[in-house]
């Protein structure tokens, strides 16, 4: 069963740096209400960006809002998860003591380490690292697809008919 988590992207230079050979691109992550995505990473590669259709793929914008599903698989050889609209790649986490990384299908390792007592529930359990034994390995399709943000317009306040005074004469 696929686990479902929305996050608002919002591009923060401030966060950009290099390690080795490898440019990492930083964003500031909040949920849709505007609250602070406690994870201990804030920034992606090229192949994150691809992914999650940020970097370039902004287009000028400085934050884009993200849907993004995580398939559980049985295994590397699984049939690639095809969603329509949804950039998809396959990952597995693997578990060390209360850490998971993220590793590409070929095994090279991600800078993506989650952290079970640091990151936010939400994102853990969406994951699924709390369900993992140490040492085990979890594949996953991760699909990913902008979503619209529909801004709230602010209705005027409606306009409430007041009944008019009608004056009745009094008979004596």
């Amino acid at each position: 069963m696929s686990r479902t988590l929305k996050v608002l992207f919002r591009r923060d230079p401030s966060k950009d740096r290099q390690d080795d050979r490898i440019a990492y691109e930083g964003y500031e992550f909040l949920w849709p209400d505007g609250r602070p995505v406690a994870v201990g990473f804030d920034a992606f590669c090229k192949h994150g960006q691809r992914l999650l259709g940020l970097g370039k793929h902004l287009a000028g914008a400085k934050e884009k809002m993200i849907e993004m599903i995580c398939v559980p698989l049985a295994g590397r050889e699984d049939d690639m998860t095809r969603l329509t609209g949804h950039r998809v790649r396959r990952f597995y986490l693997e578990r060390h003591g209360a850490q998971g990384r993220l590793h590409f299908m070929d095994g090279t390792p991600t800078a993506i380490v989650l952290e079970m007592g640091r990151d936010e529930a939400p994102v853990l359990n969406w994951i699924g690292l709390p369900s993992m034994r140490d040492g085990e390995q979890n594949w996953f399709d991760l699909a990913a697809r902008p979503v619209e943000v529909v801004q709230a317009v602010p209705l005027p306040a409606p306009r409430v008919a007041f009944p008019q005074m009608v004056r009745t004469r009094q008979r004596a």
